[in-house]
């Protein structure tokens, strides 16, 4: 009778520990059970390496079909507004200079992401431990990377779309997948307005869909807390974002 009370009170066993490509998976299709998994026990190693694999194998099919022409020209007409007399050597100096700063980023850009990335883990445990949520800097970076698997999709999808094209004007790299309205405008005339509608695109939605739930689970907040964190935040980005815009339209005007 008393190993069947003892048995009877003793705790049920741990759920077993999903590995990395479950956890993607469960992120895409469970996300609450996933992310309270990821809460309990986060790992770091796995996710970002598939982040950087995906980054790279797209980097090495999309940075040679990059039309830097095209990023030349409107940098020739800007030029010229200032510089009416810039003679041939100078444009091509231009050009060469251009297409080398751009496959630099490109091959650079997903080590950057990570940075981006762990930057952004530590500002929204700051705004949770703030507002009186829990959680450490290894469980919000691993949710952080976790909820970026929406990303990963649309760099495949754009990857695809790319090599099957066989070339693509990198300022238009945010509108080849047509996943936000940001397609419905000219970057040129409304650099201000396709900056922002580039923000608001489906696959990015979904990120911060998995943001807010990820985050509740690690941060034991309320979802409709961690919707107001994350979506405020989100804001703000989206307000920084436009910065550059205006100030390139403004210079335009001048």
């Amino acid at each position: 009778m008393t190993d069947i009370a003892d048995a009877s009170t003793m705790p049920p066993p741990a759920a077993a520990t999903k590995n990395t490509l479950q956890r993607i998976a469960g992120v895409l299709f469970a996300p609450a059970e996933t992310f309270e998994d990821i809460a309990r026990k986060p790992n770091l190693v796995g996710p970002m390496l598939v982040i950087l694999l995906v980054s790279y194998i797209g980097a090495f099919f999309i940075i040679p079909r990059m039309d830097w022409a095209a990023v030349t020209e409107a940098q020739m007409d800007a030029a010229k507004k200032q510089n009416p007399n810039m003679s041939q050597e100078d444009i091509d100096r231009m050009t060469r200079i251009t297409s080398a700063f751009g496959k630099v980023i490109g091959w650079v850009g997903p080590l950057l992401g990570l940075a981006m990335y762990v930057i952004l883990a530590g500002i929204m445990l700051l705004a949770f431990r703030l507002t009186g949520g829990e959680g450490n800097f290894q469980q919000a970076l691993s949710a952080t990377f976790y909820a970026q698997m929406p990303l990963l999709i649309s760099s495949i999808v754009t990857t695809i779309v790319v090599v099957l094209r066989g070339n693509v004007d990198p300022t238009q790299m945010a509108t080849v997948v047509k996943s936000n309205p940001a397609f419905l405008v000219d970057m040129k005339e409304h650099a201000v307005l396709f900056s922002l509608l580039s923000s608001i695109d489906l696959f990015t939605i979904w990120t911060i869909v998995l943001l807010i739930i990820g985050f509740a689970a690690l941060s034991k907040s309320s979802k409709a807390k961690s919707a107001a964190i994350v979506i405020a935040l989100w804001v703000v980005f989206i307000l920084v974002k436009l910065v550059p815009a205006m100030i390139g339209a403004a210079r335009m005007k001048a």
